[in-house]
């Protein structure tokens, strides 16, 4: 598969899946529909008359919630998935608190996540056993090879899990597998491979299909548009076009797997399960739950995600909501909280290239390359785009009451910001 395939099937798994790009605001099937959930009756949204504080929680109806309200709630569920940005730091500290605060209350529960594939549960189990001290835990699960993310995003979840000694699972099959089926299809897999496959795949629901494919023909849009040839860039285009059922069975193979690993983890240990997961796969009751409903029909499951600031409250995404403002590590050296009108850098770090560019903490990006910033999905689509041009990024930032532009190379081997 060649680079721009490869970012294509990158986007499925790590941005499609996990809600960098937000779903429609209406669904043909409700969360209400896909989860058997105890006292939760999701109505129309109401608008927060107050400005939300960090890690605060709402009904889905916009009332907030008090942490003692949601793990009432979850004690009476079997499975809770709570959905993440991967590198919004406020998402894991929510995450953290809520395990707790369940450990706490004297709840015995399991942990599956996400970010570990099966072949690393060996490494789990030493951990689960107490032969892993709480130091050495991102080396020996090989934390950088396993998942990518920086292990001090993830750190409060594990430190949590350590101190109340609850059992860890891997819930996914290995992403080197996603890209070998994206490449060259199902037939290319080992037997030794199609192990860690699930049993069955669920395909998606139709309202998740359609949003993917709307992820998959944006990107195969930003891959093509640029190409100088008018038939280079149709051959190249249906190229892509051909890999869309790919895209759709990575995606649904993905989701089956972590919900087939969580029912089985849940017969075996008979303990109900917090899973952990990019928002994509929980939001809406679409991608981990619906497979569960089909797993496990007669478990309850509840869906806690993050509500930003950039948008209304929206009932149907999930039962329970926490704010967290949309913050982004970028690989470019700044971190950025989304807002309504832009992205603002709330630290740039020494020696980096934003640091080098001359950006500074309180500069507000409105536009990259032209591009009004009204999600961090633009700046990903300017870092590809001036990739293949060759060209600089240019930000548009205000800074006070001025506004500036701003150049800055796109580092090598970078394909997003």
């Amino acid at each position: 598969m060649g680079l721009a395939l490869r970012i294509l099937f990158s986007v499925v798994i790590i941005m499609g899946g996990c809600a960098l790009a937000q779903p429609p605001l209406s669904l043909a099937s409700s969360v209400s529909a896909v989860s058997k959930t105890a006292n939760i009756q999701p109505d129309k949204p109401s608008s927060t008359t107050h400005l939300p504080i960090e890690g605060e929680f709402f009904n889905a109806n916009g009332s907030k919630a008090s942490l003692t309200d949601v793990i009432a709630i979850a004690k009476s569920c079997d499975y809770i998935l709570i959905g993440e940005t991967h590198n919004v730091t406020c998402d894991h500290i929510v995450q953290a608190k809520i395990i707790a605060a369940l450990a706490e209350s004297g709840l015995r529960i399991t942990v599956g996540m996400e970010m570990f594939a099966q072949d690393k549960q060996p490494q789990l189990d030493a951990v689960n056993n107490g032969d892993v001290s709480l130091t050495e835990f991102p080396k020996k699960v090989d934390w950088k090879e396993a998942w990518g993310f920086p292990y001090p995003l993830y750190e409060p979840i594990i430190d949590v899990i350590y101190k109340h000694k609850i059992k860890l699972y891997a819930l996914n099959f290995p992403f080197e597998i996603a890209r070998k089926i994206g490449d060259d299809g199902m037939e290319s897999l080992t037997p030794e491979e199609r192990q860690f496959l699930p049993e069955k795949t669920i395909p998606s629901l139709k309202a998740q299909e359609e949003e993917l494919a709307r992820i998959h023909d944006k990107h195969v849009e930003l891959m093509t548009k640029d190409k100088d040839d008018p038939k280079a860039a149709e051959v190249a285009k249906k190229s892509l076009a051909h890999y869309r059922k790919r895209f759709f069975l990575i995606q649904s193979m993905w989701d089956t797997c972590m919900a087939e690993q969580a029912v089985k983890i849940r017969k075996k240990t008979k303990l109900p399960m917090v899973i952990l997961s990019g928002t994509g796969h929980v939001e809406h009751g679409w991608g981990i739950s619906y497979r569960l409903s089909k797993l496990d029909p007669d478990a309850k499951v509840l869906l806690v995600v993050p509500w930003r600031d950039t948008r209304p409250l929206v009932a149907d995404e999930g039962h329970i909501q926490f704010y967290c403002p949309l913050t982004k590590q970028s690989r470019l050296g700044f971190t950025l909280r989304m807002e309504s009108d832009g992205a603002t850098i709330i630290d740039v770090a020494d020696k980096s290239a934003a640091y080098t560019a001359g950006f500074l903490v309180g500069d507000k990006i409105v536009k990259v390359s032209g591009m009004d910033v009204t999600s961090m999905m633009t700046l990903h689509r300017a870092g590809v785009k001036a990739a293949k041009e060759g060209k600089d990024m240019v930000f548009t930032v205000i800074r006070g009451d001025k506004e500036t532009s701003i150049s800055m190379p796109v580092p090598e081997h970078s394909h997003s910001s």
